[in-house]
């Protein structure tokens, strides 16, 4: 056990929890900028390490009633054909080109880019209903909350980021709720579709697994700690300087 990683992933770990971002937006540039792994194995390896994660935040989330299992249903149906387009994607990418890992390194720059113009327009103005006519929203409800879920999951196959941070917005505009149950359903979303995603990465030699147990000793004990500071420290000024952070992180991965 590398004790300097377990403190670098318990401090990744308890920004997760003090802030609700989602891990791999943070855990992916920490995994390629830091520790030098590989981009291509990165995002499997971020994928394995966050379905353990979003497993047991989706089965609490389960307990507590606060999960809408139909659109978790919808979303589904599109993003686990569209993660696994994804993942096949990363997993041929070395057979196609020599700069696959310079490829997955800009596309994951670019998303963090994107995830932090969203988390910093999210923080200027709240996310409304969406006002459209019932047969548009009825559409949208149906057709579009499958396709939107492929192109999340095929975002997340590919990158390892998204699977909340790009769902969030698009819950709380066409499925108005109590913050509990946009976050429940989020979650265990999340937990199938990353566990798909990590597990065709993880079939392809795509993970590296000794990191796996390291990265989860340090990061829950700082999820669980973080979670229980969030109560007492704002959350408003550290989310806008984790933006920041992931802008400039993007940015310099592109």
């Amino acid at each position: 056990m590398n004790f300097p990683l377990v403190m670098m992933s318990f401090g990744v770990g308890m920004l997760i929890g003090l802030t609700s971002m989602g891990g791999a937006a943070l855990m992916a540039p920490f995994l390629i900028l830091v520790l030098g792994v590989r981009p291509v194995t990165a995002v499997g390896t971020d994928l394995v390490y966050g379905a353990v994660t979003k497993i047991i935040g989706a089965w609490v989330h389960l307990r507590q009633d606060t999960v809408d299992l139909q659109v978790v249903r919808k979303l589904a149906l599109g993003s686990v054909p569209g993660g696994l387009l994804g993942s096949l994607l990363v997993i041929l990418l070395p057979h196609m080109t020599h700069d696959a890992d310079k490829t997955v390194q800009r596309a994951i720059g670019g998303l963090l880019v994107l995830v932090a113009i969203i988390l910093l327009a999210r923080m200027i103005a709240f996310v409304p209903q969406a006002k459209l006519s019932p047969s548009r929203l009825r559409f949208l409800h149906e057709h579009g909350t499958i396709i939107w879920g492929a192109v999340v999951g095929f975002c997340v196959g590919a990158t390892s980021v998204g699977s909340g941070s790009l769902l969030a917005p698009f819950l709380l505009m066409l499925y108005p709720s109590k913050t509990s149950k946009v976050v429940g359903t989020d979650v265990c979303h999340a937990a199938i579709l990353v566990s798909v995603t990590g597990i065709a990465h993880a079939t392809s030699g795509g993970v590296e697994w000794s990191l796996v147990p390291t990265l989860l000793a340090g990061s829950i004990p700082g999820v669980l700690l973080g979670s229980r500071l969030s109560v007492y420290i704002p959350s408003r000024p550290l989310r806008a300087g984790l933006a920041t952070l992931l802008l400039l992180t993007g940015y310099r991965m592109i």
